[in-house]
């Protein structure tokens, strides 16, 4: 083994005590979090199912007192004054529904959007969890190795000369390395890299 891979052995093992220190401060705040966020899902699963019973609820009555009036012009049989009361006291009812409906219709897609948004806090927790956890775990050990030049501040020029490769594969690599870790930009990634590394 060189003692360029010893160095980086060593930097990697230093990094992962530092992760698992890390992970271990953050992880029951997080677990707390993503606790709350259950119980506010649970309790906005019981808030729309009652929103929805409601719902139902107004617009059965409703529809019932449509139907009745319906069958009672029918069975006037006649175009009077009665038919008209009738026609417009059911037109009145419809306009209910509708406006019933709307409402409602608007606060259940409220909820449905609320829920979506807590499914992606949760998901998003979990994320942070797992990289927490491990952030450079997908890395193959070539990756690693750019990682540590990177943090180190080389170019992709001076990588690729001490590790003897052509600079498009460290590019690759880099590529490669800002799709594991979620990092779009180089600083950002090299900040990283080195809060880690140490």
């Amino acid at each position: 083994m060189s003692v360029e891979s010893q160095y980086l052995g060593i930097k990697w093992s230093k990094t992962l005590e530092g992760l698992i220190e890390l992970y271990n401060k953050k992880k029951p705040a997080l677990d707390d979090l993503k606790a709350r966020l259950k119980e506010i899902d649970g309790e906005l699963e019981q808030e729309m199912a009652i929103l929805v019973k409601s719902v139902d609820e107004k617009l059965d009555s409703l529809l019932l007192q449509t139907k009745s009036l319906t069958k009672t012009i029918r069975e006037i049989g006649n175009y009077g004054l009665i038919e008209l009361e009738e026609n417009i006291a059911c037109l009145s009812i419809l306009l209910e529904i509708t406006k019933v409906s709307v409402d409602d219709r608007e606060k259940l897609q409220k909820g449905i959007c609320v829920k979506q948004g807590l499914k992606r806090i949760s998901s998003a927790l979990d994320q942070v969890l797992l990289f927490l956890s491990d952030p450079f775990k997908g890395l193959t050990t070539r990756e690693q190795e750019i990682l540590v030049y990177l943090s180190e501040g080389l170019s992709n020029e001076e990588i690729a000369k001490k590790l003897y490769i052509s600079i498009k594969t460290v590019k690759n690599h880099v590529s490669s390395i800002y799709r594991k870790t979620g990092y779009r930009e180089r600083a950002k990634l090299v900040l990283a890299a080195r809060s880690f590394l140490g």
